[in-house]
């Protein structure tokens, strides 16, 4: 995979300096916005163009072989999310050292993520031993429990290996250098996309494997994706500047804070996550025409979502570095920018899918069953990724804050006390069905955006001695 050895861009590339609030009009926040934003884009969806070609993959094969993928893939998701969530301290202090120049606490919160990282994906990966059993507790198809469970034995292996992968690229992004991440992650698609056409479709003497060579392909891919970004951060040139070696360090100082800032953020993430594979689980209540179908509908907006995640990384960034210099104007602009410009690319995006919705639907499926309901949901997503847009840049400017109580209460509410109760009565109680489970997400989904966007309202306006 091809590493990147350019310039840093952003205030961690430089000495800090203690700017006026009024310094940096919106134009200048604009600009660093989206070039921070644009390779993380860029990264996050790499990562996620992985689960969209091995469902396209698995697709191809069958929908059998999509329903094992789709079962194998929730449990797994669900995990690695939360593990990213226990990570995002490693970002939040990363920028907020390197905004106020005490560069080499960087390398300190790096050493914390990596310990943080390969701790809990071995554990992660223990917890998805009996993978079978998972698999029966939430009521899946009994015909998914064989392959789904081999595939989720698979992909569980993966977990340390993408969750340190993580935690080296939140602290890359944190110093202001996104694009070794984004080209890595990129390089990454090339090796799953040619591993999926081995080990699912049998090509090169390989057996078909169905979703447990999807899941093959892609726990090969993150392991060589985090050799690969290891090799970059141990061969910087300014690897000394940034305190980036040792890699595994025990500073207990340093742990406690990234999970103090990183618990109630997994928690809220891990909420949200628990929510949107809850609908699919009960879409697979239904039959395994409606998981197939609600899979590949959460797959597609997951992979809309990657987007969100490049402004709400940099968002977290740029709030950090504003709070690292101490400019509450700043904060302010970074926050409100990245909203302001998450909601322009979401209608864009939303009006392409609403246009485009029978091809992406082709995409994932020819089976005529799955076929028109997958269309009819794709089209209801035109709405869902406006709010869960804005939602996710509110939520990324109060990470950079080192907010985390409030957004986790308005997580916990959204998704847990809105959005759950409303897909099982409509979605499943009452037969509504896939359309049902959408709208209910949706409704959360608005929520959260209200409950952080007077969040962050508040918390811009306080002083520097309260949010620093």
């Amino acid at each position: 995979m091809t590493s990147f050895r350019g310039p840093a861009v952003g205030e961690g590339a430089g000495p800090a300096q203690a700017l006026p609030a009024a310094h940096h009009p919106l134009t200048y926040h604009l600009v660093r916005t989206i070039v921070l934003a644009l390779p993380v884009m860029a990264a996050r969806a790499g990562l996620v163009i992985m689960f969209t070609v091995n469902a396209i993959f698995c697709g191809w094969q069958g929908t059998g072989a999509l329903a094992d993928l789709g079962a194998a893939a929730i449990p797994q998701v669900t995990l690695m999310v939360v593990g990213v969530g226990l990570l995002i301290g490693t970002i939040i202090l990363t920028a907020q050292a390197a905004g106020s120049g005490t560069f080499l606490e960087c390398g300190k919160a790096l050493r914390g993520g990596l310990t943080i990282a390969c701790t809990i994906g071995i554990t992660f990966s223990l917890i998805l031993l009996p993978a079978e059993d998972l698999l029966r507790l939430f009521n899946q198809p009994e015909e998914t429990f064989a392959g789904g469970g081999r595939a989720l034995n698979i992909l569980g292996l993966s977990l340390p290996g993408i969750l340190m992968f993580s935690a080296c690229s939140f602290f890359l992004e944190g110093i202001n250098r996104p694009m070794p991440g984004m080209l890595i992650a990129l390089g990454g698609n090339v090796i799953n996309l040619a591993l999926n056409w081995v080990f699912v479709l049998g090509n090169l003497g390989a057996p078909e494997m169905g979703a447990a060579g999807s899941a093959l392909a892609t726990t090969i891919t993150r392991w060589c994706m985090l050799v690969a970004i290891g090799g970059y951060i141990l061969t910087m040139r300014d690897r000394a500047k940034y305190g980036a070696l040792p890699w595994f360090g025990l500073d207990l100082a340093i742990l406690r804070r990234l999970l103090v800032l990183g618990l109630p953020l997994a928690f809220a993430i891990g909420t949200e996550t628990a929510c949107f594979n809850m609908m699919i689980y009960m879409a697979g209540w239904l039959g395994s025409t409606e998981l197939a179908t609600m899979y590949a509908t959460i797959n597609f907006t997951s992979f809309v979502y990657m987007l969100t995640l490049g402004l709400s990384t940099a968002a977290s960034v740029r709030v950090g570095n504003a709070i690292g210099r101490g400019s509450a104007g700043d904060l302010r602009r970074a926050g409100w920018t990245a909203v302001g410009l998450e909601f322009g690319v979401m209608c864009l995006v939303a009006a392409i899918t609403a246009l485009l919705a029978p091809i992406i639907a082709g995409a994932y499926s020819q089976d005529p069953l799955v076929l028109p309901l997958l269309t009819t949901a794709l089209s209801l997503t035109t709405l869902l990724f406006i709010v869960d847009g804005l939602q996710g840049v509110l939520m990324g400017a109060l990470r950079g804050a080192a907010d985390t109580l409030i957004p986790t209460i308005v997580y916990i509410v959204s998704f847990a006390l809105v959005g759950l109760p409303m897909g099982y009565v409509l979605g499943f109680q009452q037969g509504g069905g896939v359309p049902a489970l959408i709208w209910s997400l949706i409704a959360a989904l608005i929520v959260a955006t209200i409950g952080l966007g007077w969040r962050f309202h508040r918390l811009s306006q306080w002083p520097e001695g309260l949010w620093r």
